[in-house]
C-alpha cells in the first residue's frame, strides 16, 4: 500500500467566451448559512476525538468564496478535513498496534512482512473529509440498503472500494434530510437534484468521507449522533 498523499482539490472557475468567472464573497444571507454549516459540522467532527488519537485539523471553513457558475445553490470553495494518528503509548497503541508489530517482526517472508506492515499502518490512521452541496458524489458501486450500515439520520452510508489514499477502508456518508437522488451506473455517480436554483443561500446536502482503520470507523458509526448533520442544512 502507498503512503498517504494529502490532496487538496482546487475549485477552478469555468471558462466562457468572455473569460473566467471569478469566485465571489458570500452575501450576508449566504454567510449565515455557511456559518451554520461550519458550526454544526465542527461539533460533529469534534466527536471523532479520543485520547487514543492525535488530531490534526488540515482544512476548515475559514474564508470561503462561491463559484457563481455551477448548478448547486452555493458552490463553496473550501472543505473540512481532519486527520488522526494513533498516539504513541495510548491504550490503542498498546492493545492493537504493538501486538501487530510484534507479529510482523516474526515473519520471515519479505512479501508477507510488507503486507503485514501495511495492515498495521491501516490501524494507525484515520481521515475525515466534509463537503456540502455535492451534485454528483462519485463511488465505485451503488449504495445498497441491504448491505450498507444503517446510520440514523443519513440518506445513505456506503462502504466504497475507492480509497484515494490506498489506506484502510473507505466510507461515504450522505445527508440530505431525506431528499434522495438516483444512482448513475454508467458513470458511477449518485445524482442529486437540488430544490433551489444556483446562487441562492441554501445548503441541501452534506457528504462525509472517512478513510482508514475499519474498526475505528465502525466504532464512530455507532458512537456519533449523526442526526446532528441534518441541522447543518438550510432547506
Amino acid at each position: 500500500m502507498m503512503r498517504w498523499i494529502w490532496v487538496l482539490t482546487l475549485f477552478i472557475a469555468p471558462v466562457t467566451m468572455s473569460g473566467f468567472y471569478a469566485n465571489r464573497k458570500p452575501n450576508a444571507e449566504e454567510q449565515r448559512a455557511i456559518d451554520k454549516y461550519a458550526r454544526t459540522m465542527s461539533k460533529v467532527l469534534d466527536q471523532f476525538r479520543s485520547d487514543d488519537w492525535v488530531e490534526t485539523v488540515d482544512f476548515a471553513i475559514a474564508n470561503p468564496t462561491l463559484n457563481p457558475a455551477t448548478d448547486p445553490p452555493m458552490d463553496i470553495d473550501e472543505i473540512m478535513q481532519r486527520t488522526y494518528r494513533v498516539r504513541p503509548g495510548s491504550a490503542r497503541d498498546k492493545k492493537v498496534i504493538v501486538p501487530q508489530q510484534q507479529k510482523t517482526a516474526q515473519l520471515k517472508d519479505p512479501s508477507d512482512k510488507q503486507i503485514a506492515m501495511a495492515r498495521t499502518e491501516d490501524l494507525k490512521l484515520l481521515q475525515v473529509q466534509v463537503r456540502c452541496n455535492q451534485a454528483t458524489p462519485a463511488m465505485t458501486s451503488a449504495p445498497d440498503p441491504k448491505t450498507d450500515p444503517d446510520v440514523p439520520g443519513a440518506t445513505f452510508v456506503h462502504k466504497d472500494r475507492n480509497n484515494p489514499f490506498s489506506h484502510g477502508a473507505a466510507y461515504v456518508l450522505f445527508f440530505s434530510n431525506g431528499s434522495t437522488g438516483k444512482w448513475d451506473q454508467t458513470n458511477g455517480l449518485y445524482r442529486f437534484k437540488f430544490a433551489h436554483p444556483a446562487n441562492t443561500p441554501y445548503i441541501e446536502n452534506v457528504e462525509i468521507r472517512i478513510y482508514g482503520a475499519e474498526d475505528r470507523i465502525q466504532e464512530l458509526l455507532k458512537k456519533i449522533d449523526w442526526k446532528q448533520v441534518n441541522a447543518a442544512l438550510t432547506l
